[in-house]
């Protein structure tokens, strides 16, 4: 217990805590879009809504499978002394402040792509979406650099650079799952008829 309490995670500050937190659901996004990008329906016509609950599922468990080793790392490595756990602090506001406009973008666009009618679905999934889509690499490349430039740390870039090559296989893979295994509307208790609204 008393090596617990050591740990120097309970003495960073509120907003290295908010900082964490909105990097989880960064990731947690990530993974989730990637398993509904596998299960999306091409033309935006047909209901796929509870088909790519299935994908987003299934993003996440991929996601978690191929990140788990890389989180793993960066917990010992953060816990292990107080300038470590500066380290990822610093590292972690400045992913944060590159990856969380787009996040708050993607998710606005998923959510209106959920609940809009189709023609505002199509248009979102080929303008919006597409786009982010094309520039993930990018953006994904871009914060590891900027956050290895911020800490100036050869421990800090290269877990960055390994969760950046993971996360970038989780839509390979959750496509590949999802082909291999597809669920389709009558899989899901839905008439084919009724696919469309």
């Amino acid at each position: 217990m008393d090596t617990v309490q050591a740990w120097p995670i309970w003495g960073i500050g509120g907003p290295a805590w908010a900082a964490l937190a909105a990097l989880l659901v960064v990731v947690l996004q990530h993974g989730g879009t990637a398993g509904i990008h596998a299960a999306m329906g091409r033309d935006g016509m047909i209901d796929h809504r509870r088909a790519e609950a299935v994908g987003a599922l299934r993003g996440t468990v991929a996601l978690a499978a191929l990140m788990g080793p890389v989180f793993a790392a960066w917990t010992v490595d953060a816990l292990s002394s107080p300038e470590r756990m500066d380290a990822y602090v610093r590292a972690n506001e400045v992913l944060i402040a590159i990856y969380g406009p787009v996040t708050v973008v993607a998710l606005l666009s998923f959510v209106l792509a959920r609940t809009m009618p189709w023609q505002v679905r199509s248009n979102l999934n080929s303008a919006v979406l597409g786009t982010l889509e094309l520039l993930r690499p990018w953006i994904a490349a871009a914060g590891v650099a900027a956050a290895a430039a911020a800490t100036r740390d050869p421990g800090v870039a290269a877990l960055g650079a390994a969760a950046v090559v993971t996360g970038l296989l989780v839509g390979p893979l959750t496509r590949r799952w999802w082909y291999a295994r597809p669920v389709r509307l009558a899989d899901l208790g839905v008439a084919p008829e009724a696919g469309r609204p």
